[in-house]
């Protein structure tokens, strides 16, 4: 293996990609609610952030076309986790150190 050879092309595209949907202080924050929060849905964290909901559910669309978090229904309301490890183990140091 050359240490010197830098990171595979594709693989820094895909972490870049990530990086930049975390990258705005609105999506950090969702993404520290949704690790702390048991079954957050949208009004829990547009409420939380008091953000209005749109805001909130464009925030939720960019970081779901990214695969960083994913969506489940549960009963009458739409469930969210962070389902990139990368992301979460992120988000889990961040919290950590808070």
């Amino acid at each position: 293996m050359n240490v010197n050879a830098p990171c595979d092309q594709q693989r820094i595209s895909d972490f870049a990609k990530k990086l930049k949907a975390v990258g705005h202080p609105i999506r950090l924050r969702l993404l520290c609610l949704i690790a702390r929060e048991q079954d957050p849905c949208v009004s829990d964290l547009w409420q939380c952030l008091e953000q209005p909901q749109p805001v909130i559910s464009q925030h939720l669309a960019i970081l779901k076309q990214a695969g960083i978090v994913s969506a489940e229904v549960q009963k009458t309301k739409r469930v969210y986790s962070i389902s990139d490890p990368f992301i979460s183990d992120m988000i889990r140091k961040m919290i950590a150190e808070a």
